[in-house]
C-alpha cells in the first residue's frame, strides 16, 4: 500500500520540478518574441491615432502563433533543466536504487507533454487561424478608418495612397488649420483643395471632412483648363478612399483545418496553392507532437544511456543539438512536402523518429544488452 503514495509523490515532484521552469520560459520567450513583434504596429498606432487597448489587442492577436512556436523549445529547456538538477543532486541516482526505472522516472515529464501537447492542437487547430484573421480584419477596419487618421501639421499626410493632406497647425479645439487635399483618384484629372479651416468627423454615413472658405481647383485634360469652384462649406466624403478589402484570398495561417484540406478548387488562388494548404494542414497535426518529441529527447540526454557521474555538460550539449537538428529537420521537411505532396509523410516520420528513438536510450541497459546479443 506504500508503493502507490511514494510513486504518486514522486511524480508529482518530478512534475513540480519540470512545471515552474516550464511556465517561466514560456512567459520569458513569449514576451520577447511578442514584444519584438510588437514594434512592428507602431506607425500604424500612430497614423491611425489609435488608442493603447487597441495597441494592446492587435498584439495580442498575434500570440497564438507565438506560443506555438515557443511552447515546445520551453518544454525542452524545461526538462532539460529539470532532469539535469536532479541528476546533479543525485536524486536520480536515490531513485533509481530504490527500483524507479529509466521510463519510471521519464513518466512525469510525459504528463507533463501530453498536457503541452493537448494545448498545442487548441492552439494550431482554433486559436492560431482565429488569431490571424482577427487580426488581418481589424487592421483592415483601423486602416480604413480615416476619421481616426493622424494629421501631422507641417507635413505632407498620406493616409490612403491616392489622398494627400497638408495642415499648417491646429488651433485649441482641434479643429486643422490651413489645409490642403490633393486627390489623385482620377489621374487624369487630379483635384486640389484647399481651406481656411476643416474638422474631421465620423458620421453614420462614415468620415467626412468638412472645410470652409476655401476653394476647389480640378485640371480639365480636354480643354486644358483650370476649373475653380470657391466655396464657403464644402464637405468631402472620406469614406471613397477607403481600401476595399472585397474577397481577398485567405492565407493558409488564417484557414481552419477544414478548410486546408476542402480548399475551394473553383478559386485559381486555392488551386495554385493547393499543395501549399494541403502541408499546411498536415503541419497542423504534426507540430503538437514536438512537445512530447523533444521532452524525451530532454530526458534521454540526462540519464540515457551508460550511466556516469563525469560528462553532464556533454550531455546538454548533445540533447541541445539533437533538439536544433530536429527543428530544422522539421523546417526542411515542410518545405520539401509543399514542393511534392509525396514527401508529406516525412512530416509525421520526422518527430515520430525522434521521439521512438528516445524512448529506446530509456530502456533499461540490460535490455539493451539483450537485444544487441541476441
Amino acid at each position: 500500500m506504500g508503493i502507490l503514495p511514494a510513486m504518486r509523490g514522486v511524480t508529482l515532484y518530478i512534475m513540480r520540478q519540470i512545471a515552474w521552469p516550464l511556465v517561466f520560459a514560456t512567459l520569458t520567450l513569449t514576451g520577447v518574441i511578442w514584444l519584438t513583434q510588437a514594434l512592428r504596429f507602431i506607425d500604424r498606432i500612430v497614423n491611425n491615432n489609435l488608442a493603447f487597448l487597441d495597441f494592446l489587442y492587435l498584439t495580442l492577436l498575434v500570440l497564438p502563433s507565438i506560443v506555438a512556436i515557443i511552447l515546445p523549445i520551453a518544454a525542452f529547456c524545461a526538462t532539460l533543466y529539470a532532469f539535469h538538477r536532479l541528476a546533479s543532486d543525485s536524486e536520480v541516482v536515490v531513485l533509481s536504487s530504490t527500483g524507479f526505472s529509466r521510463l519510471a522516472l521519464a513518466r512525469p515529464a510525459i504528463y507533463i507533454s501530453l498536457i503541452a501537447m493537448v494545448l498545442m492542437y487548441a492552439i494550431t487547430l482554433y486559436l492560431m487561424p482565429l488569431g490571424s484573421r482577427t487580426l488581418r480584419a481589424t487592421q483592415y477596419e483601423f486602416r480604413n478608418d480615416l476619421a481616426g487618421m493622424a494629421i501631422l501639421e507641417g507635413v505632407f499626410n498620406t493616409p490612403t495612397d491616392k489622398l494627400t493632406v497638408y495642415v499648417r497647425e491646429r488651433d485649441p479645439n482641434g479643429d486643422m488649420l490651413g489645409v490642403l487635399v490633393h486627390d489623385i483618384r482620377n489621374g487624369e484629372q487630379p483635384i486640389t483643395m484647399m481651406a481656411e479651416k476643416a474638422t474631421l468627423l465620423r458620421t453614420p454615413q462614415g468620415p467626412r471632412l468638412y472645410m470652409v472658405n476655401g476653394n476647389r481647383q480640378q485640371i480639365d485634360p480636354e480643354r486644358k483648363s483650370l476649373s475653380l469652384l470657391y466655396f464657403d462649406n464644402y464637405s468631402l466624403d472620406l469614406n471613397s478612399y477607403s481600401q476595399k478589402e472585397g474577397q481577398s484570398w485567405r492565407e493558409p495561417s488564417e484557414r481552419y483545418l477544414h478548410e486546408l484540406f476542402q480548399p475551394n478548387m473553383r478559386d485559381p488562388d486555392d488551386v495554385n496553392n493547393y499543395n501549399k494548404l494541403i502541408v499546411e494542414g498536415h503541419r497542423r497535426l504534426v507540430t503538437p507532437l514536438y512537445a512530447p518529441a523533444l521532452i524525451l529527447i530532454a530526458i534521454a540526454s540526462v540519464i540515457g544511456g551508460e550511466f556516469s557521474r563525469r560528462g553532464q555538460g556533454q550531455r546538454l550539449i548533445i540533447g541541445g543539438g539533437i533538439a536544433i537538428v530536429l527543428q530544422i529537420l522539421s523546417l526542411g521537411v515542410a518545405h520539401l512536402a509543399t514542393k511534392s505532396s509525396i514527401l508529406i509523410p516525412l512530416l509525421y516520420i520526422t518527430p515520430l523518429l525522434f521521439l521512438v528513438t528516445a524512448i529506446f536510450m530509456l530502456r533499461e541497459p540490460s535490455l539493451r544488452t539483450g537485444l544487441r546479443a541476441a
